[in-house]
Formats: C-alpha cells, structure tokens, sequence
C-alpha cells in the first residue's frame, strides 16, 4: 500500500472553529480510509484492473486523493477533475489526468474495471443532475462502482462546520448559512446533502437491472456520518475476467 505522507496544512475545514481543525483533519483522513477499505473489500481489485477517480483535487490536505496515496498500482488509475491539476502528474508519477464534468464523462461504455467517488455527488447539484452523476459512472464502469457522500441526518454538517441547522428546511437553511457568511455552501449547486433513504433511491432509479446495491455506513460518534454505496454489476461479482496469475490487492 501507498502511505498516506505526512500530514499537510489545508483550508478544507476552514469553517471549523473552537480549535478543533486539526481533530477534524484526523477524522477525515480516517473516514476515507474506512472508504478505501470498503472498496478493496467490495472489489477486490487486481493489479490490472483500471480505476477511474471521479473528483481529484489539487487541496493538499493530508487526506486529499485519498486512493491515490493508498492504491499501489498508480499507473492504473485515471484521476478526473473539472479543473486542470498539471500537478498531480508530479505528485502521482504513472497516473492520468483527464479534465471534465462527471456529469457527462468523456469516456466510452464500459471503459474501466471500476469507478470511486468519494464525496463529490453532493457537490453537482440537483437530484437530476446527481442521478446524471450516477449514471454516468456507471455506464463507463465494468464491474463496480463506489460512491460515497456525507450523511445529511449527521449532526455535524462537516463542509460547513456547524451542527444541526443542516436539519432545516433547505430554503431557511441557505438564508442562515448566507447570514453567518458561509455563502459557499448557501446553494444546491454546490451544497446538495442526502440520508440513506435518499441516496439509495437514486442510485436504483439509474442502476441496472441485474446490478446488486449495497449500502455501508461510516460511523463517528456512534452515528453514521458518511454513506457508501457499492454497486456491483452483475457480470462476474465485480472481479472481472484477469488471469488466475494476477493476484489480488493485498489488505
């Protein structure tokens, strides 16, 4: 496995206060470790097989391209951002970079074994347009998708760093969070929480008729703070066609 290096300055968690920035940056770096985890026992990727990374991201927060820094095989992953990181090919030596919207991926059916998202569906908007985020990932998926995003019913909204007025209504919600000043997050184009029951919906109005879902939970404070959903296609459980040689990621 690939460490994750040392610990690095970001300003991810910039709403958070009281002096608890730092304990926050551990729990994140946890939370997608708990996620990568997930992957490799839902997946069980060969070193052959190709990931595509919807959602990296030039932050350079400990935890940021979390798979990227875990993933031994590099050189089989595709890293995809709306933004342009000529970066990360410095940082991630072997990797590809594709520049483009998730919601309309610039890649043929079925173009790699699987495809992971941590915490980016909250971010494109809409239902419509997160079920267009769904869809898409798994049309250009041959075995298996993971996707995850923050539990809307969890106390603490963690982009925002305040507990509970995430539970308004959203309209009243977006009027606070404008007031108290984090306007960033003060719209359903760049703020779109969901629970469970939601995500689940959504992820079988797209997913295919012979696929199985699977939905995991991340747990902090005894309450589940991030959703993972595991979608296998139904072709082979998600190990694909590799040759008996190519052995397995070890855990």
């Amino acid at each position: 496995m690939r460490s994750t290096g040392p610990a690095k300055h970001s300003g991810y968690f910039h709403g958070f206060a009281f002096g608890l920035e730092s304990y926050a940056a551990r729990l994140l770096v946890r939370t997608r470790e708990k996620v990568f985890q997930i992957f490799v026992a839902s997946f069980r990727p060969f070193p052959a097989h190709t990931i595509l990374d919807i959602g990296v991201s030039a932050d350079d927060h400990h935890s940021s391209n979390h798979l990227e820094k875990r993933y031994p095989h590099i050189d089989r992953v595709c890293g995809l951002s709306i933004e342009h990181l000529p970066g990360l090919r410095a940082q991630f030596s072997g990797m590809s970079l594709v520049q483009g919207d998730a919601r309309a991926l610039p890649f043929a059916d079925e173009s790699f074994d699987f495809v992971y998202s941590h915490a980016v569906i909250e971010h494109v908007g809409g239902r419509d347009r997160q079920a267009g985020f769904v869809a898409e990932a798994l049309r250009v998926a041959r075995h298996g998708v993971l996707i995850t995003t923050p539990n809307r019913w969890h106390p603490l909204e963690t982009h925002t760093g305040l507990p509970l007025l995430h539970y308004l209504p959203a309209a009243l919600c977006r009027r606070v969070y404008r007031f108290l000043g984090k306007g960033m997050y003060a719209s359903e184009q760049t703020l779109n929480l969901m629970g469970a029951r939601v995500f689940l919906g959504l992820v079988r109005e797209v997913q295919p008729k012979d696929a199985s879902v699977r939905l995991h939970r991340v747990r902090w404070l005894g309450l589940a703070s991030n959703l993972v959903v595991v979608v296998q296609k139904a072709k082979d459980g998600g190990r694909g066609d590799s040759p008996a040689s190519h052995r397995g990621l070890g855990r």
